[in-house]
Order: C-alpha cells, then sequence, then structure tokens
C-alpha cells in the first residue's frame, strides 16, 4: 500500500495563521471564537482550490477544542485529531453535489436534533451547496430559521448567486479571493524546501501560473512535476513535460508581427506545431503575450507583471517596438479569434489564417494612410486648377463655379462626378446606386 500523500492534503493548513491570502476571513473568525460570538450559520463562497473547506475544517477544530488559545486550534488534542482525520461524530460533511434532494436535507434535520456527543457544538459543513434542489432549499431555511444554540453550519460554494436570498440573508457571508501568483510560488517554494526539491525560479512562477488563483491546483501540477523531474526541475523539463510553449516563442511571433513578415511568421508556427504544440494553448499564451505587452507600454515598466525579472526586461525592450494602437488592434483581432478558433474544425488553417492577418495590420493601416493622401493630393490639385481656372475666366467663370460648388457639396472648382471617379480609382470599386 502507497503510503504517498499528495502535497494538497499534506500542506493543508491546519490553523487560521497557516491559511495564506484570506487574512480578512480568518481574523474575523479568530476574532468571534475568542469572544464568544458564533453565528449559527456561515456562507464561504470563492473559486476553486482557495481554501473554503479548508477553512470551515479549522472553525470546526476552534470551537471544539479543548486547548485553543486566541481563538487558535492546538492541533493536538483529541477533537483536533479526530476531525483533522474526518472521523469526529459531531462534524459532518456533506457534498450537496452528490446530495441533493429533500430527503437528505430531512435527514440532515434528524441528525441536528440530536445534541452533540463529544463536543461543545455540532457541526455540518455542506460543501458546493448551490446544487441543492429548490425543495431542499426551502427544507434547509427552517433549520436555519430556529437552529438549536448548539448547531453551526458552514455552505461552502463556488457559485453564491443560485443561492436563493432566503437563504444567504440568514448567513455570514465570507467572499474568498483567489490566490495572487507572487502567494502561491512563495508557498511553493516552502514545500519545496521542505520536500528538498531544487526548483528554479521560473518553474516556480510557471506553476503558479498554471495554478490560475487556485493553490490545490499549482500543488497538484508541483507534484506531477516532482514525478517526471525528481528532486530538482527546471523550466526546459517542465515545459517539455506539460507540453507548454516557452516564453522565447512568443517573442518571436510578435517580432513577426512587428516587421509584418507573413512568410516568417507562418514558417515558424508550422516548424513549432510539428513539434506537438497545442494550437489553443499557443492562442492563449498569445493573447496573454499582447496582453502583458499592453500593461507594460500603458504603465512604462513591466513591474505589473507576474513574471520573473528576466522576462520583464525582455517585455520592457519589446514593449517599444508597438504603439498602443498597434496593440490593441492586435488584442481585438485575438479577442474576435477567441470563440471560432475554440470551435474550429481545423485550428492550424485559422491560426495560419489569423497569424497572416496579424502580420498585414501595419501594411492595412500603411495603405489606408497611402490612400488618403493620394486623396488629399487630388483635392489640392483640383482646388489649384479651379483657382486656375477662375483667374483665366474672371467673373464670368463665377457662376459656373458657383454651380460646381453647389453639386459637389464642398469643396470649389470640384464636381461630384470627379470626386465619384477618383474613388473608385482608388478602391478599385464597382458603383453601387442606392434606391
Amino acid at each position: 500500500m502507497s503510503t504517498f500523500t499528495v502535497s494538497a492534503r499534506k500542506y493543508r493548513p491546519q490553523k487560521f495563521s497557516e491559511v495564506t491570502s484570506q487574512e480578512f476571513v480568518t481574523q474575523t473568525l479568530r476574532n468571534a471564537v475568542s469572544i464568544g460570538k458564533i453565528a449559527h450559520a456561515y456562507l464561504l463562497s470563492g473559486p476553486r482550490g482557495v481554501g473554503k473547506t479548508t477553512i470551515a475544517r479549522i472553525l470546526a477544530k476552534a470551537l471544539n477544542c479543548t486547548d485553543r488559545k486566541n481563538g487558535e486550534p492546538c492541533d493536538k488534542c483529541e477533537s483536533c485529531t479526530e476531525i483533522k482525520r474526518s472521523i469526529h461524530p459531531d462534524v459532518i460533511e456533506i457534498d450537496a453535489a452528490s446530495r441533493r434532494g429533500i430527503d437528505d436535507i430531512r435527514d440532515i434535520q434528524e441528525a441536528a436534533k440530536a445534541h452533540p456527543m463529544k463536543a461543545a457544538y455540532k457541526f455540518f459543513i455542506i460543501d458546493e451547496v448551490h446544487m441543492l434542489t429548490q425543495q431542499a432549499f426551502n427544507a434547509l431555511l427552517k433549520i436555519l430559521e430556529e437552529p438549536p444554540p448548539y448547531l453551526v453550519f458552514v455552505l461552502a460554494t463556488t457559485n453564491p448567486e443560485k443561492i436563493p436570498p432566503t437563504i444567504t440573508s440568514r448567513c455570514q457571508r465570507f467572499p474568498l479571493q483567489r490566490f495572487k501568483v507572487s502567494e502561491i510560488s512563495a508557498k511553493l517554494k516552502e514545500i519545496a524546501a521542505e520536500e528538498k526539491v531544487k526548483i528554479d525560479d521560473e518553474s516556480l512562477f510557471l506553476i503558479a501560473k498554471l495554478g490560475d488563483g487556485a493553490l490545490r491546483d499549482a500543488l497538484g501540477v508541483f507534484d506531477s512535476a516532482v514525478s517526471y523531474c525528481g528532486n530538482k526541475i527546471t523550466v526546459e523539463e517542465l515545459t517539455s513535460f506539460l507540453n507548454l510553449p516557452q516564453k522565447e516563442i512568443y517573442f518571436t511571433v510578435a517580432d513577426f508581427i512587428q516587421k509584418g513578415d507573413v512568410k516568417g511568421a507562418l514558417e515558424f508556427f508550422n516548424e513549432q506545431n510539428s513539434k506537438g504544440l497545442d494550437i489553443q494553448t499557443f492562442f492563449n499564451g498569445l493573447t496573454a503575450h499582447f496582453r502583458d505587452l499592453m500593461m507594460t507600454s500603458s504603465a512604462g515598466s513591466a513591474e505589473l507583471l507576474d513574471e520573473p525579472d528576466s522576462i520583464r526586461d525582455k517585455f520592457s525592450d519589446e514593449a517599444g517596438q508597438f504603439s498602443m494602437d498597434e496593440i490593441i488592434r492586435i488584442l481585438k483581432v485575438l479577442a474576435d479569434a477567441e470563440g471560432r478558433i475554440r470551435y474550429s474544425s481545423n485550428q492550424k488553417i485559422f491560426m495560419e489564417v489569423m497569424l497572416a492577418e496579424l502580420c498585414r495590420l501595419k501594411a492595412e493601416i500603411s495603405d489606408l494612410s497611402e490612400i488618403l493622401s493620394e486623396m488629399r493630393g487630388a483635392k489640392k490639385k483640383a482646388l489649384t486648377e479651379g483657382a486656375g481656372g477662375e483667374a483665366a475666366l474672371g467673373s464670368g467663370r463665377a457662376d459656373v463655379r458657383e454651380k460646381d460648388t453647389g453639386e459637389a457639396g464642398t469643396n470649389p472648382g470640384v464636381s461630384k462626378e470627379e470626386i465619384i471617379v477618383k474613388l473608385k480609382e482608388l478602391f478599385d470599386a464597382e458603383e453601387y446606386k442606392f434606391n
């Protein structure tokens, strides 16, 4: 039998002080335990992997601990040990995703009638509470309206908006926030030192970003990386294992886009694709790259980026090669393509067309500038010719010029027909008639 325990369980916080990034919630609950002002129901909401169930268990330990200090559980007494091992008879955890019917809530009602067997409080932790049916919510409401003094409910959810207002109004609500990349990196560094795993800063940042604000997800990636790389993790091995493109790829593609080199961009993309590059991952990374460029360009530095210093320096250098207008145009193209590439039957062709379009953006703007310049030249020439004709013909030409002015609508000496002919020549367009 394997004795291995995943890091998310092995290093799960056991005290309020060990919880990362949720100081507002933990400080409030610790103070409530210290002064004895315990609510009968709490609602913890937030994205996955941010510590909702962990905080609920710590609260259960703190309320039932026989040797707590300043609202913190001792984590050593019999009650704390049993709650930690999930075998305490008075702390009941329910998964509302699988037990979501009215009969399941009736079981809770019956269990709630009995006094605690060993502890001061009987605790019910209902995870993913938003999954309950409407009838189940109605049954739960009755308990929350008139709970016995020994009963405490902790409701945890990732979708608080799906919970009826009648339930939320009877709970103390605590929204939990996502972890910052720097906070996840710091925690991963502590765990790596504890596990005697050598890992470079770039790998820490990469794993932390893959966690997407959830420490549990990041720890899962960390465990997988240790299984593959052993006790020394490098960013080269990590990107190879996860099949992720390195940052250098996006800097190279951005350089092709900046130069308008369609041929180079397509050849480079196909070379990477032949190595097993995941196209959806590449698209997401390219979007994130130009978002980071926008942040760097707007702020004047790369300090806002969650990246190692070496990567920040590269963004600072590259931001000077694009104007803000160019970056915004590129991001608009990527945003428009996001929904379509996901459901495209041939993502490779879609990506090639999009790269060609991105490389052509600057050329299209140049073409438009040339067109406008030529139109201004034609306007100037027409005005000059009109002025010369007027000087030659004198006052007799005035009547004709007034007629031309009325027909053209704006410029003296330029007729409406002349403008239409010039526009057709510039845009190589057919004439359209409107009813």
